[in-house]
């Protein structure tokens, strides 16, 4: 038997019968974890988890993963997911399918912070953990992949992520968001930041006027940048082309017009911006609307085994 603090019916009953293993719980000397699954110890929030995890091949979603990444007490019953099919006790509400991308913490494994929210019972109330989930370098790209590997929800995620705004803006960002924004205060639009649009996220949008805007560093999107890879060269030209087939307008400003040109860049996008001005009402398109999936579902370059 391997060393762990919880033991398998079936590995009891090798030196126990099943009255003797009953006695036991009643004595207080075996502790029930789960249906067949019982510890010597007391047992806690951490050891019934585990013991589902590397017994019962379950990946905690919803409530239960929010709660897992964000170090809180787990709240019962507990939410998972499984291969097979899906069922409800009094313990858990465990559904059917788990999806790619999987996260491990304390020896746990756990869906996407964004399939975790849209398997809790009220997504919209999570926004916020969806914010301080996708931050820094690289959620936008753990976003995007994210939806697109996600079992169930993906329309409703869509519209969620419409709304809230994700990835922390660099100090490159937010000094090209004051100039947009400074350049745009007279007119009747919003300039909003990390939007998706379709199946990818967007530095700056402009919804009124169907304006995404792209902050380039030259470190991340310039030829022979440290950051620049064949994956994020062929990402961005499939970006580009499917945002215009959405009859949208992208704009890509570098770090050098943002720090050396701000009148320049000020000028080019109320060019850009006014005479669309005419488009109101407009809502953020999802992946269906551009009637495609995302790049890194589907291109070669993206397989591990691409050159």
């Amino acid at each position: 038997m391997e060393n762990r603090s919880f033991i398998t019916r079936g590995e009891l009953a090798q030196t126990m019968s099943a009255a003797q293993v009953d006695t036991a719980v009643r004595r207080g000397e075996l502790h029930r974890l789960a249906r067949g699954i019982y510890s010597t110890a007391e047992p806690t929030d951490e050891l019934r988890l585990q013991a589902r995890h590397e017994v019962r091949g379950l990946v905690f979603t919803g409530q239960t993963a929010i709660d897992l990444y964000q170090n809180q007490p787990v709240s019962w019953p507990l939410e998972a997911r499984h291969a097979r099919s899906g069922r409800r006790t009094s313990e858990a509400h465990i559904r059917s399918g788990i999806p790619g991308r999987l996260r491990t913490g304390n020896g746990l494994s756990l869906v996407s912070p964004l399939q975790a929210v849209m398997d809790a019972a009220s997504p919209a109330e999570d926004a916020g953990f969806l914010t301080e989930a996708y931050q820094g370098i690289g959620a936008h790209e753990a976003l995007e992949r994210d939806l697109a590997v996600l079992v169930t929800g993906r329309s409703e995620a869509r519209g969620l992520l419409a709304v809230t705004p994700t990835g922390t803006m660099s100090k490159l960002e937010q000094e090209a968001f004051r100039i947009i924004g400074d350049a745009l205060a007279d007119l009747p639009v919003t300039v909003l930041t990390n939007r998706m649009i379709g199946n990818y996220c967007y530095d700056i949008v402009i919804p009124e006027t169907e304006v995404a805007i792209e902050i380039d560093s030259f470190t991340y999107h310039a030829l022979g940048g440290q950051g620049t890879t064949e994956q994020s060269f062929v990402k961005q030209a499939w970006k580009d082309n499917e945002v215009a087939d959405l009859g949208w307008t992208v704009r890509h400003y570098t770090q050098f017009c943002i720090h050396g040109a701000a009148d320049r860049v000020a000028a080019d996008i109320r060019r850009c911006v006014l005479p669309r001005m005419c488009r109101v009402g407009v809502s953020l398109p999802d992946a269906t609307d551009a009637g495609q999936d995302a790049v890194f579902t589907w291109h070669p370059v993206f397989e591990p085994t691409f050159r």
